[in-house]
């Protein structure tokens, strides 16, 4: 536990994350997330990203988190919700199947996968 305090302190000392905390307690607002993440992108990268349009990995990670917010990805980010969720889903799945009617076997086959002859 001692070295992810450090790691966190490190970070929290550093020049970038102290003008991002600046930024989000004076302005607040999606436009300086904009900012900081281009500022950060830059200064990794050496190239100033287009997060409107990514190309690379790292500018679709940062443009989902930027501009997708769906609340399915903390569910999923959690090992155990994400478990929970699952089985859910699969109940609900395996609910569907055993009342849904099939006329013939080829249908079966087309409904279930599976390949063969």
């Amino acid at each position: 536990m001692n070295l992810f305090k450090s790691v966190i302190s490190y970070i929290k000392n550093t020049e970038i994350y102290k003008q991002y905390r600046y930024y989000r307690k004076e302005k607040g607002g999606f436009e300086y997330d904009v900012k900081y993440f281009t500022t950060r992108h830059r200064a990794i990268f050496g190239y100033t990203p287009d997060f409107s349009n990514p190309q690379t990995f790292n500018e679709k990670i940062i443009h989902r988190i930027l501009y997708d917010r769906n609340p399915i990805y903390t569910i999923l980010a959690d090992k155990l919700k994400a478990r929970i969720y699952i089985a859910q889903q699969l109940k609900s799945l395996a609910y569907n199947q055993e009342h849904t009617h099939i006329d013939n076997h080829q249908d079966s086959r087309i409904l279930m996968g599976g390949g063969g002859g």
